[in-house]
């Protein structure tokens, strides 16, 4: 039953031998031989249609998988561009601090720079700095 089951892959993959990677047809041949191996019970038919349904499992886990990890470093490179952005708001503290003691009783740091005529851009900050300066300052106002 073995020999018959072989044969049939084989001749199967012959036809896409050409068309595919050999890494891929080291992968679509293994599977099979894999399952058969554990279920010698099946015929060429199921064998193949359980592989199928395995594959189409292993495509799931492999997309589940990449959206994990690209959530990963998507977090990271967040978590690197607040850094970034804190490290630019530290640089720029006295002229912040500055700005507000000149300005007081200011809601927001972005008004105490309106009433000066400055912008964010003018300190080297953006404005995703600028909220992120807010942030902070009212967090350590607390």
């Amino acid at each position: 039953m073995t020999d018959q089951f072989d044969a049939q892959l084989d001749k199967a993959l012959d036809s896409v031998r050409d068309m595919l990677p050999e890494s891929s047809l080291l992968y679509l041949e293994a599977k099979p031989r894999q399952i058969h191996a554990e279920r010698p019970d099946l015929d060429g038919a199921e064998v193949v249609t359980m592989a199928f349904d395995v594959f189409e499992g292993e495509k799931i886990d492999a997309r589940l998988a990449l959206d994990e990890a690209s959530a990963r470093v998507d977090e990271a490179a967040a978590a690197e561009a607040r850094l970034a952005s804190m490290q630019r708001i530290a640089g720029r503290s006295a002229e912040l601090d500055a700005v507000e003691a000149r300005y007081p009783g200011r809601a927001t740091l972005a008004e105490a720079l309106a009433d000066a005529g400055i912008s964010w851009a003018y300190l080297g900050l953006s404005e995703e700095d600028g909220v992120l300066a807010e942030e902070i300052r009212r967090g350590f106002g607390n």
